[in-house]
């Protein structure tokens, strides 16, 4: 995967200033990709859009928000279209999670086992712990969701997801 010279921050932090060109920038350099991810998780176009649309708007409001020491740039931009995206999936009468195809693909961390960051963490759980927790953050999926496709009780789910998370922070350098 080619690593990006863009500067996530200073585009955010410029937005923060009112600098309308930094979020024309920012929109030409992510728009493509979040539409693609939010086309993954929505599974229609045109409700994609707008929520790409929605997200940047949200950017450019919030944008003061932004604090580098808190994460990156990037990361926040995507966590912005992924609440959103969530919230619609939650919706009445919205698409539904359970009906998507990507509800069911996760990952494949096996490469990632012996490294110190995040994916590592995550690829050295038990399996019992890893599929709910990426069922949630990489897809999306509520507790109750992930409690009908992997036919166990939905506190089982809340209790596997919540351990997982806990040893992730353990194995975390400080």
């Amino acid at each position: 995967m080619a690593i990006s010279s863009f500067d996530h921050n200073a585009a955010l932090l410029a937005c923060a200033q009112g600098d309308q060109r930094a979020l024309q920038t920012l929109y030409r350099h992510e728009a493509p990709h979040m539409l693609a991810l939010a086309l993954k998780m929505l599974g229609q176009r045109a409700a994609a859009e707008e929520l790409v649309r929605d997200a940047f708007v949200l950017i450019w409001k919030n944008a003061d928000g932004y604090d580098p020491l808190m994460g990156t740039g990037r990361a926040w931009i995507y966590s912005i279209l992924r609440y959103r995206a969530l919230a619609r999936l939650r919706h009445p009468g919205g698409p539904a999670a359970s009906n998507i195809q990507w509800a069911d693909t996760l990952p494949d961390l096996e490469k990632e086992a012996g490294s110190d960051g995040w994916a590592g963490a995550v690829a050295r759980l038990d399996e019992s712990q890893r599929k709910p927790l990426l069922m949630a953050f990489y897809n999306g999926c509520t507790y109750g969701q992930i409690s009908a496709r992997l036919n166990m009780p939905e506190t089982r789910v809340r209790a596997q997801v919540q351990a997982g998370l806990g040893l992730i922070a353990e194995r975390q350098p400080a």
